[in-house]
């Protein structure tokens, strides 16, 4: 016989036994380890239980599941991480210190901001495990361990109500960041209370998103076409310094961002199109690394030539432009994806939206090069 545990009313849940299935795979793996684990290790104890990783993931959404595209046009690379929500991890077994320490992380934050005094100006506010000193009434909070805190940090640090943060594992050490936003949070106890302010943060529009099955995403209503419309100065005459600039995106950014882009989602539009571009310089030179390095092992030209050829000059530029394409992707990782990637969640305004992704088509396009190189070297001479 299996106990299920039950998320309570208001909160997502999967939709058949598979989707409860991966949850408690995830779940398992990280109150373990207390790491997140990866696709590969996910897909390897699915299949193991006679279960597939494509079946089981429909019956869940983003709501419950990170780490997977919505529409599943792709599935994650193998060193993908897969976190859970704390609803997801609300529908797993033996999880409800670990969903309380969210709410506790939650609602003390949400005390302290109103009176928290930044070591910088400007900075946000920071909660830390020794920042946790309890309220008198909150008994929960005195009786947390460390180790439960740290769960509840890895839980919360993706939660729409903070900002980001970081940690240290050797030593369950921990920081989230947070703003104003937090304040509606203040007193809630129960998952229920605390999901149905959240939804009221994130608006119907995500929400509803977030609580589509994945792989059942509406297809794009919008052509993936970025256009930069000129300003009128007026109806007869027109400023001799407008410029109209139209932008068929690369395939493989439109895919992935087009849905987002569509549905107001820029920051996430962003996100998306560069993990294409690095998803595919992966798969080109044969690695799991990620980023940065990631970008020097493909395009770095010393020692020896680059492992992918994205350049058209020839002669004396040639150098100057393998230098120059390295340092672009190398930089497109470390400005756009990098801090879309590691949080804070920000928004993006549409118009930088635009500009970012055209950055990103670009650089696919140039990717072209090399598999164009590739299949004409596969059909010889």
């Amino acid at each position: 016989m299996i106990v299920r545990t039950i998320a309570p009313e208001g909160i997502p849940r999967p939709t058949g036994e598979d989707g409860y299935a991966l949850l408690d795979v995830v779940w398992q793996h990280f109150s373990d380890s207390l790491r997140w684990p990866t696709f590969d290790h996910v897909d390897r104890k699915l299949y193991a239980r006679g279960l597939k990783f494509e079946d089981a993931v429909r019956q869940l959404c983003p709501a419950l599941l990170r780490g997977v595209d919505a529409d599943l046009k792709r599935l994650p690379q193998g060193p993908t991480e897969l976190s859970l929500t704390v609803a997801g991890a609300a529908n797993c077994t033996n999880t409800e210190t670990a969903v309380n320490s969210v709410l506790v992380l939650v609602r003390t934050a949400a005390l302290i901001e109103p009176h928290y005094q930044p070591r910088e100006a400007g900075a946000l506010p920071e909660l830390r495990p020794d920042d946790l000193a309890p309220p008198v009434d909150d008994i929960q909070l005195a009786l947390l361990t460390k180790k439960s805190r740290f769960v509840g940090f890895a839980l919360a640090l993706h939660e729409p109500c903070f900002r980001g943060g970081g940690h240290n594992l050797d030593d369950l050490d921990w920081t989230l960041r947070f703003d104003r936003n937090i304040r509606p949070f203040a007193g809630i106890h129960r998952l229920n209370e605390y999901w149905r302010i959240r939804e009221q943060m994130l608006g119907p529009t995500r929400v509803a998103a977030d609580n589509t099955s994945f792989g059942h995403r509406p297809e794009a209503t919008l052509a993936p076409r970025l256009t930069a419309v000129p300003i009128v100065a007026s109806e007869v005459e027109q400023s001799t310094e407008t410029m109209e600039v139209t932008c068929m995106l690369h395939p493989l950014i439109a895919e992935v961002a087009a849905e987002r882009y569509n549905g107001g989602f820029y920051y996430d539009a962003v996100r998306s199109a560069l993990q294409a571009v690095e998803h595919r310089v992966q798969n080109l030179v044969g690695t799991t690394e990620v980023g940065e390095r990631l970008m020097g092992i493909a395009f770095a030209n010393k020692p020896g030539p680059p492992k992918i050829t994205v350049t058209r000059s020839a002669g004396g530029s040639l150098e100057s432009e393998q230098n120059g394409m390295h340092f672009l992707f190398k930089g497109a990782m470390g400005a756009v994806r990098n801090p879309r990637m590691h949080g804070p969640d920000e928004k993006d305004a549409r118009d930088e939206a635009d500009e970012m992704l055209v950055l990103a088509s670009f650089l696919m396009r140039r990717l072209d090069i090399e598999d164009e190189q590739r299949k004409a070297a596969s059909l010889g001479p």
